[in-house]
Parts: C-alpha cells; structure tokens; sequence
C-alpha cells in the first residue's frame, strides 16, 4: 500500500506541475562547482598507543599527518515552457574512498539525483540523496572542520578489539545515508517548509548487487520501508534572526544476517529538534537528538532486543565579523548496551575560527577534544579512549 500510494502522489505531483502559462524553455546547462579542503593535524588519541610492533606492542602512530578532500559538483538546470525547472545534481568525491594502494584517492559519487521544481508546488527529487530529515535539519552552529562530527574526526582511527572504534556519536539525523528515495520538498510559506521521504533499502546507485558482496539489496539485510519528514521554520522578529526545525525518521530493521540468518533486532526510529538565534553577528543554538538506534550514525544502524534508546544534546555558538569568525560547542550523548552493562557516554568540544582571505578561500583552524567511555572495562585502549585534535588549513569553494 505504500508504494501505491507513494507511486500516486508522485504522479499526481508531477501532473500539478506540469499545469502554468507558456512561458520560454530554457535548454539544459551544465555548471561545475565543489571545493577542496588541504589540512594538517597534530592528533593525541588513546587509539593510537602501542599498536604498531608485533608482539609487545611498544610503538605509537605518528602525532602529526596531512588530508586532502575534494568534491566536484556538476549542476545541470534547464526551463520548461510551461515555467517547471528540471534538471540534475551530480557530486563525485575522494572522501574515504581507497584507491588499489591504500591511498584514498579513490573516486566515487556522493549525490546523485534528478529534479523537477515549481516556485509554487515545490520540489521532487529523485536518485542518490538525503534524506527529507536530514536535509532540512537545524543543527549546532559551527565553524568550518569543527562540530561534534566534522571533519576533525576523519584523521582518527578506528582500534580492532576496542568497544569503541568510532570515533562520535552524535552526528545529524541519518547520516550518510544517500540510498536512493524519492523526495518531496515544499516551497516556504510564513517562514514554514516541509519535506517528506521515502527509500525502499539501504542501496544506492546501480543495482543488483550491493556493495562488494554478493547479496542482493532487497534481501532485507539492511534498513527497509525507510520514511523521513521534516518542519522548519526561518524568519526574524526585529533584529533577531531565527532558525527552528524537527524531524523524524523510521525504518524497518534488517531481517537477515549477510549470511543468511534470521536477526532480533528492533526498527529504527529516529527524531531530532534544533534551534538557531542570530543577532548582531552572533549565533547561537543547539540540536537535541534521541530514538532507537545505535552506532555512529544516527538513525542507520538497528539495535537488538532488550535495548534502549540513544540520545545526544549539542549546544554552540559563534560570532562574525567582517572576514573573521569565532566559534566553540560542547555535546554528551550516550547509547544503551543492554541490560546489565553500562551504557556508552561521549563527551566532545571544541573551539575554532576561520578566516575568509579572498572569495571562496578560507583559512580554517580547530581545537577538538573527546572523551569516549564505552561498558565496564575503562582500560586505556580497550574501552576507554580519551582523544584531542588540533586541525588548521585551507578550504577552497569554487
């Protein structure tokens, strides 16, 4: 029944759309847009103790290293004559994507999806994206390379044996996940927008198969049936600016283990509220977030029977003046383990500042510090981590 329904409206949506006065077409055009970001770090993490000689492990990784990212966007925007948009957004990218040595200079796609829009009806996508929830989130307000999960986190490793191998938990509603849906986002009206999702599994891109395995994506052995929406609210009263939103998600739990066997795991379900206040060059916000999910990312990964909820707060601000912004944050989430062992409990802040030195080119540095513990064992290496990063460089958008 839901995709009768979701197939209708989608159809019925289009149609509205289509209905307007002649107006001139416009042929597709294509531009090309995206950034690089070019950092370095001095990296203090409990991660990164003793793990390098065989035997008695009595080496550390380097404190220091370098990072490159870059994502190019090709935009493809074309006019109806009847006044629709049209057209399509591609993003490829180097983010963690190895390459046959181990380099992560590895190409591959972020977003992918076509669109059609009207001022007055509102927009479809359609293809590699979002979520409804995700895109249209308030979250803390941050500087460039800080936040509870920016770009810091990416120069931390993960630890084989450790409880606690992720380096945060409290990420945006459903992150990282561009499976591929369909998306309904409504023009503004009062201040007020909407958006609304559906993606029928956790695949994206091409199909049959998914990922490097051989398993079909619609072998429920991901999320399935995933539905997002989403309420923001933007305008000012006087000179105060506001920024104020709510979503929602839920999915359908995976029912198959890869190797074939039957899970107990709960459906997830996620929701997350922000508020954002700017004046005078100041703002200031935070983000709450809570549901029944576990792992990294919010709302992607299910939890077993018996457990609970997961749950983070964020709180920052930051200040702008002319050329130069400042800024700091402070978050504590946890995540139940089950019964009988204690739950996980994470703790970041951070302050940073960014400097705009020309048009599009950013001068961007950070301080980062985490505090992970994670069940009953708090020895340093295992199931306690204590990590800090010092993150400074350039980001350029074009």
């Amino acid at each position: 029944m839901r995709k009768i329904l979701l197939g209708t409206t989608a159809v019925a949506g289009a149609a509205m759309m289509t209905m307007g006065v002649a107006q001139a077409q416009t042929a597709p055009t294509v531009r090309v847009g995206g950034f690089m970001e070019i950092t370095g770090a001095f990296i203090n993490d409990d991660n990164d103790k003793n793990v390098l000689a065989a035997g008695p492990r009595t080496m550390n990784r380097q404190s220091f290293d370098f990072r490159n990212e870059f994502e190019v966007q090709v935009f493809v925007t074309g006019k109806a004559a009847n006044g629709l948009s049209y057209g399509a957004v591609i993003e490829l990218q180097n983010d963690n994507m190895s390459g046959s040595s181990g380099a992560n200079t590895g190409i591959d796609s972020d977003e992918a999806y076509a669109f059609v829009s009207s001022p007055t009806l509102g927009t479809i996508r359609f293809g590699d994206e979002d979520s409804a929830a995700s895109l249209l989130q308030v979250r803390v307000p941050t500087i460039t390379g800080m936040g509870p999960d920016g770009n810091w986190d990416e120069l931390l490793t993960n630890r084989a044996g450790t409880r606690n191998g992720n380096s945060y938990i409290l990420s945006g509603i459903n992150d990282g996940s561009d499976a591929t849906k369909i998306i309904y986002l409504s023009p503004q009206f009062f201040g007020f927008d909407f958006g609304v999702s559906y993606a029928a599994n956790s695949g994206e891109g091409e199909r049959v198969e998914q990922g490097a395995t051989t398993f079909s994506q619609r072998n429920r052995q991901t999320l399935t049936n995933e539905l997002s929406a989403a309420l923001r609210y933007r305008g000012s009263f006087g000179n105060v600016g506001v920024q104020a939103g709510f979503g929602a998600m839920r999915a359908d739990a995976p029912e198959r283990t890869d190797a074939g066997a039957a899970t107990s795991l709960q459906d997830v379900t996620a929701y997350t509220a922000g508020l954002a206040l700017t004046a005078f060059g100041v703002t200031v916000g935070g983000e709450y977030t809570w549901g029944k999910y576990t792992g990294a990312s919010v709302g992607r990964t299910a939890v077993a029977t018996g457990r609970d909820n997961s749950k983070h707060y964020v709180l920052g601000a930051t200040y702008t003046m002319g050329a130069v912004s400042v800024g700091g944050y402070y978050g504590s989430g946890t995540q139940d383990n089950g019964p009988g062992v204690a739950e996980r409990e994470q703790r970041v802040w951070g302050l940073g500042a960014a400097y705009n030195l020309a048009p599009g080119l950013d001068l961007i540095a950070s301080y980062n510090n985490l505090k992970d513990r994670n069940g009953p064992d708090s020895a340093p290496g295992t199931n306690q981590r204590d990590a800090s990063v010092f993150y400074t460089g350039m980001r350029l958008a074009f």
